[in-house]
């Protein structure tokens, strides 16, 4: 039983983390309405792109 419950959490845990990430290049590639006002966004390596 305790062993079961330890996976059910770590694989709770790997899609959450999962989810996270590919929400964050999801939101590189398609910024929301509110940052598009300035026309610029950072990218990865920090540096600004129009």
């Amino acid at each position: 039983m305790k062993e079961m419950l330890k996976r059910i959490f770590l694989v709770a845990f790997i899609f959450l983390v999962l989810v996270a990430i590919s929400g964050f290049f999801y939101m590189q590639k398609h910024p929301m309405e509110g940052k598009k006002a300035t026309g610029k966004s950072l990218n990865l390596s920090g540096q600004v792109s129009k």
